[in-house]
């Protein structure tokens, strides 16, 4: 059992063994980010973009999340998307998750 979580602030973080990278979206190529800027951006998609920039607090109705053996992908359903891969893949070693995201493959 995890005692606590830490953000470590970086892009590879290693849990129990298994290597997690994360990874954001931005003019259709997925960027490596740390952990610290992936959680954020997760924590900003929760409430509604458009709310948002109105300073509108409100939840996301748009936004999915999809888990597969390969990584665990989440969307605020507009513009912001974020990947944390399992086992040190890339994203393009991600097959089902690049079939969610959009449609490409490796």
């Amino acid at each position: 059992m995890l005692n606590r979580r830490v953000f470590e602030g970086t892009h590879r973080v290693v849990v129990r063994g298994v290597a997690l990278r994360f990874f954001l979206r931005t003019d259709d190529t997925w960027s490596p980010v740390t952990d610290t800027d992936f959680q954020h951006a997760y924590e900003l998609a929760l409430f509604d973009p458009d709310a948002l920039r109105k300073d509108v607090l409100c939840p996301n109705a748009r936004r999915v999340e999809h888990s597969t053996v390969e990584g665990w992908f989440w969307s605020n359903g507009s513009d912001t998307c974020g990947l944390c891969t399992f086992d040190d893949r890339s994203p393009e070693e991600c097959a089902g998750m690049a079939q969610i995201a959009g449609g490409t493959g490796p």
